[in-house]
């Protein structure tokens, strides 16, 4: 599903070598938590993985897709049809409600309304907001901005589902809510990266990669 090989990741304005040497096998869906100090390189790490940023060195194939050798157009087609990503901090856009922001990313691509906006509904109604289908963002509770987040990245069906610490900014019962929430998502096949500062977080996974110096480390979550 996602296979590193030999990856360097360094920034040509600082010299700063961000990742170093990384080999990585992540199965199809599996759930990796990925856990280190701040800067350690988790976040360039799915950057990588999504072909948000290309690695200076290495190969990174993607359901035995080497998404370096794609042309731009290409590679956003293909992260497009295979990847999504969940953020810290929601994205969601102001002047738009629930469905409108849920519907967003295909709007480009999908041009029958109804479909797209059937597809957001049934997802709305899996994470639990379909009495807030018509509410703007600033009515929400963190908990459900993250959920509507969640919908937005499903909307694509894809295969594999990155999330950038999703739970930084909520309380612990918003936390576990939206961590029922991924293993539900986990249980439909889907492959989870989640970037995490919380080892209750981490446990949820399958298995862990330790970010540490440039350097990572794989190995299988203990109870």
């Amino acid at each position: 599903m996602i296979l590193l090989k030999n990856v360097r990741l360094t920034y040509p304005s600082t010299s700063l070598t961000i990742l170093n040497d990384v080999n990585i096998h992540i199965a199809e869906g599996e759930w990796v938590s990925l856990i280190g100090p701040s800067g350690s390189g988790k976040t360039s790490f799915l950057k990588i993985v999504s072909g948000l940023v290309e690695c200076t060195e290495g190969v990174v194939h993607i359901n035995g897709m080497n998404i370096k050798e794609l042309s731009i157009n290409k590679r956003h087609e293909f992260i497009r049809n295979y990847i999504s990503t969940v953020y810290q901090q929601f994205r969601l856009l102001p002047q738009f409600t629930v469905v409108e922001n849920v519907v967003l990313p295909l709007i480009p691509y999908i041009k029958q309304k109804k479909e797209l906006e059937n597809r957001a509904l049934e997802l709305i109604e899996k994470v639990g907001l379909s009495h807030r289908i018509h509410h703007f963002p600033y009515q929400l509770s963190g908990g459900e901005q993250q959920r509507v987040a969640i919908a937005r990245a499903l909307v694509s069906d894809p295969s594999i589902l990155l999330c950038d610490e999703p739970t930084g900014n909520l309380d612990t019962k918003n936390r576990d809510s939206i961590l029922d929430l991924l293993s539900q998502i986990h249980k439909t096949g889907k492959t989870i990266l989640l970037a995490t500062h919380d080892n209750v977080v981490a446990k949820r996974g399958d298995s862990v990669i330790t970010f540490e110096d440039g350097a990572v480390y794989k190995g299988v979550m203990s109870p």
